[in-house]
């Protein structure tokens, strides 16, 4: 219609030329106008991307969290890398890092400065979901006149793909590179861990801790049509679940917990938390009647070189996902953490793998998409890309951008044994047998 509409103007501007130039005029003004409005709608008119400078990559953290300094050193570390090998297809990578405080308006202001001032081809938040998912609408905001990547690189949780899954077109450009969300939590994760268990530990009967976060709630009531919950995941593996409860972050106290499950028999004690006290909740555990009880945190502080002696040895048997153990996952891993210590002074605490990965990932897409000048191709290389990173491969789902779940990219669980973290599970990477706590206290 509206084509039809623009030729009868010109079939009436040509009945009418003879009158004088006046319409000619009229049709010129219009037709840019119309011009204009089609380039604006189309998405056409936007922010050339730069394909002969420098490749600018803007990354914001909160850099008084030890969680950001460590990705804002890895995010260093591989520029330097990348640099020093001759850059991207022969052009240098240039590193702006800013400091978001920890406050998402900020947050939201630095993220319009990197990606409209600085003019930035990719932005990495490094630091928690809550930035990444302010991060993403503003960005979306963006994308049409300025086409850029964004890449949340510690954010757990669904908020960040789950918008990619709702509405792709609009978010695109959004990437999530974290261990597991809770699709693979319960799929994969989950699974495995309950075997891992019931092998080594022979569990019959367990007692589940979460913490009451946003990551957790699909963890105690599932995802309809995609999975059920932890629980009934322990059920359907045969282990009798025993006992169940929920913690606040800000709880100190956990003895009544500990000595309610004791009284449950369990023989494991599941704790879905990352953000509690776990320094007090370790103390509190091993002075309890569930102390001879293992015990299995899925993330955190307890992961963590540190916790030893803010726990003063108690934490001795503790079971834990961590990324910071010194095993070859890949040829990259002991380099990167050794190199990170040595040269950049931050410990390869979380995010800080998932960022360096992450910048890796990002540069064989750009070599595969031949360049940075048609940023939908960039995203479909992205898609589709592979690579060898620090904890096993990186890439992500074509389909919703969480990054590719274990067995590729892998987070072991060690056992605390004696002050060292000793790799249990996957028996690929396995350091030492699984001991008792009652063995370990001896």
């Amino acid at each position: 219609m509206f084509v039809i509409e623009i030729y009868q103007i010109g079939v009436l501007v040509k009945k009418n030329i003879k009158k004088g130039g006046s319409m000619m005029k009229k049709l010129h003004l219009f037709t840019g106008m119309i011009f204009v409005f089609l380039l604006i709608t189309t998405g056409v008119w936007a922010a050339a991307l730069d394909t002969t400078g420098p490749i600018k990559i803007g990354f914001m953290g909160n850099m008084s969290a030890p969680f950001s300094l460590s990705a804002k050193g890895a995010a260093t570390m591989a520029v330097d890398e990348i640099n020093k090998a001759g850059g991207i297809q022969g052009r240098q990578v240039k590193l702006i890092v800013e400091d978001t405080k920890g406050e998402i308006p900020k947050a939201v202001e630095i993220y319009k400065k990197l990606v409209m001032n600085d003019r930035v081809l990719a932005v990495f938040i490094g630091e928690k979901v809550e930035m990444g998912v302010a991060g993403m609408e503003i960005g979306a905001e963006l994308f049409p006149e300025y086409p850029h990547i964004f890449f949340s690189t510690i954010g757990s949780g669904d908020d960040i793909w789950h918008r990619v899954r709702d509405n792709y077109k609009k978010y695109r450009f959004g990437f999530q590179t974290y261990y597991a969300i809770s699709t693979n939590y319960l799929k994969i994760l989950a699974p495995d861990n309950i075997d891992c268990f019931k092998n080594q530990i022979n569990i019959k009967k367990v007692a589940i801790l979460y913490e009451d976060m946003e990551w957790t709630k699909p963890l105690r009531q599932g995802i309809p049509n995609v999975s059920p919950s932890l629980a009934d995941i322990y059920k359907s593996k045969g282990v009798n679940v025993v006992y169940q409860t929920t913690t606040s972050l800000d709880q100190k106290m956990f003895n009544p917990i500990f000595e309610e499950i004791a009284k449950s028999g369990a023989d494991l004690i599941d704790c879905a938390v990352g953000y509690i006290d776990q320094p007090a909740f370790i103390k509190q555990w091993a002075q309890s009647s569930a102390r001879n009880i293992p015990v299995f945190i899925w993330g955190g502080l307890a992961g963590m070189p540190p916790i030893w002696k803010m726990t003063e040895g108690k934490v001795n048997s503790l079971m834990v996902g961590s990324s910071l153990v010194r095993v070859a996952i890949t040829p990259k891993t002991i380099p990167f953490m050794d190199n990170l210590v040595k040269n950049y002074k931050v410990g390869p605490i979380f995010g800080s793998h998932t960022t360096y990965d992450t910048i890796y990932g990002f540069k064989k897409a750009i070599e595969k998409a031949g360049g940075t000048g048609n940023i939908d191709n960039l995203i479909k290389q992205l898609e589709q890309v592979e690579e060898v990173a620090v904890l096993g491969t990186i890439g992500w789902n074509a389909k919703y951008h969480y990054n590719l779940p274990p067995p590729k990219y892998i987070t072991p669980i060690v056992q605390w044994q004696d002050g060292e973290m000793k790799v249990i599970y996957p028996l690929k990477y396995k350091m030492a047998d699984y001991k008792a706590p009652k063995d370990l206290r001896k």
